[in-house]
């Protein structure tokens, strides 16, 4: 019998924050125990800037270029990731809940213990990313692209990932079996290992060149 996946750790965030006051993230700072709520942050450009403890509501990072930025102990609801380009560094322990990710680019990045709730990340791409304990719970993901990305034990939950595109993605234990998944690119060394549906499976078979008979 497989190992029981372990639980995500939640977000540690103080109950009391300061308010975030700045309007830029400088480069190579510690941002830590603040409530960013409604900043506007279009376009900011930041290197190796850390938030940590922290709670970010309605904040627009559209645009943004940051690069091996980390959020560890993060909650960040109803903000805006449009064409966002983040490269290297990642989330630890964070629930990115109502947010918008839109063509977003989360690339060579870790994700660990993150739940993404009721996200819209079509377009997004995750290329070359490692995902671990990770959820996506109704998320709209059509066309993403993890090409390259490690999503083992990832699992997706009410999703929509029409279109999306798994080429050289490790995808062993990674559970789609709850979400829709029509159109999708992948290949037949990458589906090893990935929790379907019966359904699901047959229309894998198909895209293989194989008959399915009852």
């Amino acid at each position: 019998m497989a190992p029981r996946a372990k639980p995500l750790r939640a977000p540690d965030v103080p109950s009391e924050l300061q308010p975030f006051s700045l309007d830029v993230l400088e480069s190579g700072s510690l941002v830590e125990h603040v409530h960013i709520d409604g900043k506007g942050l279009v376009g900011i450009r930041c290197d190796s800037t850390r938030v940590d403890g922290s709670r970010i509501t309605a904040t627009a990072f559209d645009d943004a270029k940051m690069t091996n930025v980390r959020w560890v102990d993060v909650v960040c609801e109803r903000s805006t990731f449009p064409m966002v380009e983040w490269r290297g560094g990642g989330m630890t322990r964070a629930e990115i809940r109502g947010c918008r990710l839109t063509g977003a680019k989360l690339l060579e990045a870790r994700f660990e213990d993150v739940r993404f709730v009721e996200c819209h990340l079509d377009y997004a791409a995750f290329v070359d990313s490692k995902f671990s304990r990770v959820a996506f719970e109704g998320c709209q993901l059509r066309e993403v692209d993890f090409h390259g990305a490690d999503l083992s034990g990832t699992t997706f939950v009410d999703c929509q990932l029409d279109g999306a595109d798994f080429t050289r993605a490790k995808l062993q234990g990674t559970d789609v079996s709850r979400s829709e998944l029509a159109g999708i690119t992948i290949g037949a060394s990458e589906v090893r290992g990935l929790v379907v549906s019966r359904q699901q499976a047959a229309t894998l078979a198909t895209l293989f060149g194989l008959v399915v008979r009852d």
